[in-house]
Protein backbone atom coordinates (compact mmCIF):
# COMPACT_ATOMS: atom_id res chain seq x y z
CA UNK A 1 0.00 0.00 0.00
CA UNK A 2 2.82 2.33 0.86
CA UNK A 3 4.40 1.72 -2.58
CA UNK A 4 1.21 2.88 -4.32
CA UNK A 5 1.25 6.16 -2.38
CA UNK A 6 4.85 6.74 -3.37
CA UNK A 7 4.09 5.95 -7.00
CA UNK A 8 1.06 8.29 -6.93
CA UNK A 9 3.10 11.07 -5.35
CA UNK A 10 5.86 10.59 -7.90
CA UNK A 11 3.37 10.74 -10.78
CA UNK A 12 1.72 13.86 -9.34
CA UNK A 13 5.11 15.53 -8.90
CA UNK A 14 6.12 14.61 -12.46
CA UNK A 15 2.85 15.97 -13.86
CA UNK A 16 3.24 19.20 -11.90
CA UNK A 17 6.82 19.69 -13.07
CA UNK A 18 5.76 18.95 -16.63
CA UNK A 19 3.01 21.58 -16.46
CA UNK A 20 5.41 24.13 -14.99
CA UNK A 21 7.96 23.48 -17.75
CA UNK A 22 5.27 23.65 -20.43
CA UNK A 23 3.94 26.94 -19.05
CA UNK A 24 7.45 28.39 -18.86
CA UNK A 25 8.29 27.40 -22.42
CA UNK A 26 5.02 28.54 -23.98
CA UNK A 27 4.73 31.68 -21.90
CA UNK A 28 8.17 32.93 -22.89
CA UNK A 29 7.21 33.23 -26.54
CA UNK A 30 5.51 36.52 -27.31
CA UNK A 31 2.81 36.60 -29.95
CA UNK A 32 3.96 37.16 -33.48
CA UNK A 33 4.55 40.75 -34.44
CA UNK A 34 2.74 42.32 -37.36
CA UNK A 35 5.93 42.25 -39.44
CA UNK A 36 6.57 38.56 -38.73
CA UNK A 37 3.03 37.72 -39.83
CA UNK A 38 3.48 39.87 -42.96
CA UNK A 39 6.72 38.11 -43.84
CA UNK A 40 5.01 34.73 -43.44
CA UNK A 41 2.29 35.81 -45.85
CA UNK A 42 4.91 37.24 -48.24
CA UNK A 43 6.53 33.80 -48.37
CA UNK A 44 3.15 32.26 -49.20
CA UNK A 45 2.43 34.39 -52.28
CA UNK A 46 4.11 33.93 -55.65
CA UNK A 47 5.10 36.95 -57.67
CA UNK A 48 2.87 37.13 -60.78
CA UNK A 49 5.72 38.64 -62.81
CA UNK A 50 8.79 36.69 -61.71
CA UNK A 51 8.80 32.93 -62.30
CA UNK A 52 9.48 30.80 -59.21
CA UNK A 53 9.85 33.71 -56.78
CA UNK A 54 7.68 34.64 -53.85
CA UNK A 55 6.91 38.28 -53.23
CA UNK A 56 9.38 38.38 -50.35
CA UNK A 57 12.18 37.40 -52.78
CA UNK A 58 11.13 39.47 -55.77
CA UNK A 59 12.37 43.03 -56.28
CA UNK A 60 9.93 44.12 -59.01
CA UNK A 61 7.50 46.97 -58.39
CA UNK A 62 4.42 44.73 -58.36
CA UNK A 63 5.89 42.58 -55.57
CA UNK A 64 6.62 45.73 -53.55
CA UNK A 65 3.01 46.84 -54.00
CA UNK A 66 1.73 43.40 -52.97
CA UNK A 67 3.91 43.48 -49.82
CA UNK A 68 2.45 46.91 -48.98
CA UNK A 69 -1.10 45.57 -49.45
CA UNK A 70 -0.32 42.65 -47.12
CA UNK A 71 0.86 45.01 -44.38
CA UNK A 72 -2.09 47.35 -44.92
CA UNK A 73 -4.61 44.50 -44.61
CA UNK A 74 -2.88 43.13 -41.51
CA UNK A 75 -3.02 46.59 -39.93
CA UNK A 76 -6.78 46.61 -40.63
CA UNK A 77 -7.06 43.36 -38.65
CA UNK A 78 -7.60 40.91 -41.49
CA UNK A 79 -6.51 37.31 -40.97
CA UNK A 80 -3.96 35.40 -43.01
CA UNK A 81 -6.72 33.43 -44.74
CA UNK A 82 -8.59 36.60 -45.68
CA UNK A 83 -5.48 38.18 -47.17
CA UNK A 84 -4.56 35.04 -49.12
CA UNK A 85 -8.18 34.83 -50.30
CA UNK A 86 -7.99 38.42 -51.55
CA UNK A 87 -4.96 37.62 -53.71
CA UNK A 88 -6.48 34.33 -54.93
CA UNK A 89 -9.60 36.25 -56.07
CA UNK A 90 -7.42 38.70 -57.95
CA UNK A 91 -4.77 36.38 -59.47
CA UNK A 92 -6.20 32.86 -59.14
CA UNK A 93 -4.95 29.89 -57.10
CA UNK A 94 -1.57 29.90 -58.87
CA UNK A 95 -0.63 32.93 -56.76
CA UNK A 96 -0.22 30.63 -53.76
CA UNK A 97 3.27 29.27 -53.21
CA UNK A 98 1.76 26.14 -51.70
CA UNK A 99 -1.23 24.60 -53.48
CA UNK A 100 -4.40 24.32 -51.37
CA UNK A 101 -4.98 20.98 -49.67
CA UNK A 102 -8.41 20.39 -51.18
CA UNK A 103 -10.03 19.43 -54.46
CA UNK A 104 -7.85 18.46 -57.38
CA UNK A 105 -4.78 20.04 -55.74
CA UNK A 106 -5.01 17.41 -53.02
CA UNK A 107 -3.42 14.98 -55.49
CA UNK A 108 -0.22 17.04 -55.34
CA UNK A 109 -0.05 16.32 -51.61
CA UNK A 110 -1.13 12.67 -51.70
CA UNK A 111 0.46 11.13 -54.82
CA UNK A 112 4.20 11.73 -54.11
CA UNK A 113 4.22 10.09 -50.66
CA UNK A 114 2.17 7.17 -52.00
CA UNK A 115 4.57 6.70 -54.91
CA UNK A 116 7.57 6.84 -52.55
CA UNK A 117 5.99 4.25 -50.23
CA UNK A 118 5.12 1.97 -53.14
CA UNK A 119 8.66 2.31 -54.54
CA UNK A 120 10.18 1.51 -51.15
CA UNK A 121 7.91 -1.52 -50.79
CA UNK A 122 8.72 -2.73 -54.28
CA UNK A 123 12.45 -2.27 -53.65
CA UNK A 124 12.16 -4.21 -50.40
CA UNK A 125 10.40 -7.16 -52.06
CA UNK A 126 12.76 -7.20 -55.05
CA UNK A 127 15.83 -7.16 -52.81
CA UNK A 128 14.35 -9.87 -50.61
CA UNK A 129 13.69 -12.09 -53.64
CA UNK A 130 17.18 -11.41 -54.97
CA UNK A 131 18.63 -12.39 -51.61
CA UNK A 132 16.63 -15.62 -51.54
CA UNK A 133 17.80 -16.58 -55.01
CA UNK A 134 21.48 -15.89 -54.32
CA UNK A 135 22.29 -19.43 -53.28
CA UNK A 136 24.80 -20.69 -55.83
CA UNK A 137 24.35 -24.28 -56.83
CA UNK A 138 27.46 -25.68 -58.46
CA UNK A 139 26.76 -26.91 -61.94
CA UNK A 140 27.63 -30.45 -62.73
CA UNK A 141 28.06 -32.23 -65.95
CA UNK A 142 29.08 -31.08 -69.39
CA UNK A 143 29.74 -27.41 -68.49
CA UNK A 144 32.29 -28.36 -65.81
CA UNK A 145 34.26 -30.55 -68.19
CA UNK A 146 34.37 -27.79 -70.81
CA UNK A 147 35.50 -25.20 -68.25
CA UNK A 148 38.28 -27.30 -66.68
CA UNK A 149 41.05 -26.20 -69.09
CA UNK A 150 40.16 -22.52 -68.57
CA UNK A 151 39.93 -22.84 -64.82
CA UNK A 152 43.30 -24.60 -64.72
CA UNK A 153 44.83 -21.75 -66.76
CA UNK A 154 43.33 -19.14 -64.38
CA UNK A 155 44.70 -21.02 -61.35
CA UNK A 156 48.13 -21.19 -62.98
CA UNK A 157 48.16 -17.44 -63.75
CA UNK A 158 46.96 -16.57 -60.25
CA UNK A 159 49.78 -18.63 -58.80
CA UNK A 160 52.31 -16.77 -60.96
CA UNK A 161 50.90 -13.41 -59.85
CA UNK A 162 51.16 -14.41 -56.22
CA UNK A 163 54.80 -15.41 -56.66
CA UNK A 164 55.56 -12.07 -58.31
CA UNK A 165 53.80 -10.23 -55.47
CA UNK A 166 55.89 -12.03 -52.85
CA UNK A 167 59.17 -10.89 -54.43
Amino acid sequence: MRGLWRLGALLALSATLGLILWAACSGGRQSETLEERAQGIDRSLMCPVCPSETIDQSRVELAKQMRAIVREKLALGQSREEILGFFVERYGPKILAEPPKKGFSLLIWVVPPVVILLGAGLTFFVLREMNRGSKVIPSQGKEDKELQPYLAKVDEEMGQLQKQGEK
